[in-house]
């Protein structure tokens, strides 16, 4: 009798030992893997009966299970893995974290197939539990909206308003696939009728200014390696939400949708800002209405960026007074020397465009003021000139004069910049043969080499070089 008391004592001891054991265990190997979320933000909350009704078998199942687990076995993982949700659910984080990864897995196999609808249901219960068990509503609901979406279509409805529930409580720490999955989701129910288009861009509405928040946020310069990834993936995001929503994004239904709510918005510079990306991405660039919100939000909150938007539309109306005065804006907000060379570099091209070749090359030499290297800059001078021709002819070498220094400047621009180097060629090339006659400079008593003065708006100097006609 005595005997085999000791044996019970002992198998209590050892059992003890090992309930001990796999819970320091357990806890040791929480260290992330494949399809496990990074939230070390959570907290545990208290969990009735941890280790569920029979510890010992707990143990047991949760060896077994992280053993699979952590050699990505995650269909041969999966029956200890229902053991523990059904008996011990919070004995682990992993257990609620990484379930709806591992039953995803397991629905793959057609072992399984039959029991979809199940494996769905305990999929979702997860989310619940894990919130119930570990907190961070928020984030977990962004995941239990796209599994619903996606594995029960019936319940859609119910996942756009998850994701609804998801995105007020994240705002802009929402991860970034789920815009994303809301968007897919929205334009799903659309397709079947079961969602209207003003609810579609609704969600558009909701999820751009977080989306565009995060762009600026890991997009900036001096960020880390990690978080310029991050913003590569908001980036995908949001041109793969307009990839997907373009087809929908007609100017008319777009100006039609938001028009109605401009008196009560226009001094709202969110609704103004959301409103003008929408638009802009309807090409509705150049609209009257686009203009009256793009102007409304550049007097409210002027920026650089909107200063070029506002342009590039005015542009686009054929108004240049206007397009040139936004981009003049632009320069003096931006902090960007780049930028501001690509604008005084639009801004020559656009004077040139329409025949104002004096202010040609006074955009241009500003942008060289910035980059002196800049052959574009130096192209767009000797075409000003080169046009010119005509009206700046009344100097002893007539038109010959003026091209010789538009020739000056191509030859400049190839020297300071050898990726124009083929268009100068060619110009130089063309104007060439308008050179001065050897016969006409010589009863002018100018000859090869002689400096030469260009009078009219050019006023530039400089070295004769004829042709035999």
């Amino acid at each position: 009798m005595v005997y085999k008391k000791k044996i019970s004592l002992n198998i209590k001891l050892v059992t003890y030992l090992l309930i001990a054991f796999f819970s320091f265990f357990s806890t040791a190997i929480l260290a992330q893997d494949e399809g496990e979320d990074d939230e070390d933000s959570e907290t545990n909350s208290p969990c009735e009966n941890k280790w569920g009704v029979d510890s010992a078998e707990t143990a047991r199942k949760l060896s077994l299970f992280n053993q699979y687990y952590q050699e990505k076995n995650y269909i041969g993982s999966f029956p200890y893995w229902k053991y523990l949700f059904e008996n011990a659910p919070c004995i682990q984080k992993r257990i609620t974290f990484s379930g709806p990864y591992i039953i995803k897995q397991v629905i793959r196999d057609e072992a399984y197939k039959p029991r979809f609808n199940g494996l769905v249901d305990t999929l979702l219960l997860c989310h619940q539990m894990r919130i119930s068990f570990f907190g961070n509503e928020g984030y977990v609901k962004g995941k239990w909206a796209d599994d619903m979406a996606k594995l029960q279509p019936k319940n859609r409805n119910k996942a756009l308003m998850m994701f609804d529930e998801s995105i007020r409580l994240q705002g802009d720490q929402t991860k970034h696939d789920v815009p994303l999955d809301y968007i897919y989701a929205g334009v799903k129910e659309f397709k079947k009728n079961k969602l209207t288009l003003d609810s579609l861009f609704l969600i558009l509405d909701q999820v751009s200014p977080i989306v565009d928040a995060n762009i600026a946020k890991y997009t900036a310069t001096g960020l880390s390696q990690k978080d310029s990834m991050i913003g590569l993936k908001w980036i995908k995001t949001q041109n793969a939400i307009i990839g997907m929503l373009k087809p929908y994004l007609d100017c008319d239904q777009l100006t039609d949708l938001k028009k109605p709510y401009f008196e009560e918005n226009k001094m709202n510079i969110s609704w103004l800002s959301s409103t003008v990306k929408l638009l802009d991405r309807g090409g509705c660039e150049g609209e009257t209405f686009y203009l009256q919100c793009a102007e409304a939000l550049f007097n409210l909150e002027p920026s650089a960026e909107a200063a070029i938007s506002l342009a590039k539309a005015f542009g686009k109306k054929d108004d240049d007074a206007k397009a040139s005065n936004y981009y003049e804006k632009a320069v003096e907000l931006s902090s960007s020397e780049d930028e501001k060379y690509d604008i005084w570099i639009k801004l020559a091209k656009t004077a040139k465009n329409n025949g104002k070749f004096s202010s040609t090359r006074s955009y241009a030499r500003k942008a060289l003021a910035i980059k002196g290297y800049s052959g574009e800059a130096y192209i767009l001078i000797g075409d000003a000139y080169a046009a010119s021709a005509n009206n700046c002819s009344s100097g002893d070498l007539g038109r010959g004069g003026v091209y010789l220094v538009a020739v000056d400047k191509y030859i400049k621009a190839k020297s300071v910049d050898a990726s124009v180097a083929s268009e100068a060629n060619s110009k130089i090339k063309k104007y060439s043969e308008y050179f001065p006659g050897k016969e006409d400079a010589f009863f002018k008593n100018i000859k090869d080499g002689d400096s030469y003065t260009v009078e009219c708006w050019i006023g530039e100097s400089t070295t004769v070089r004829t042709i035999s006609r």
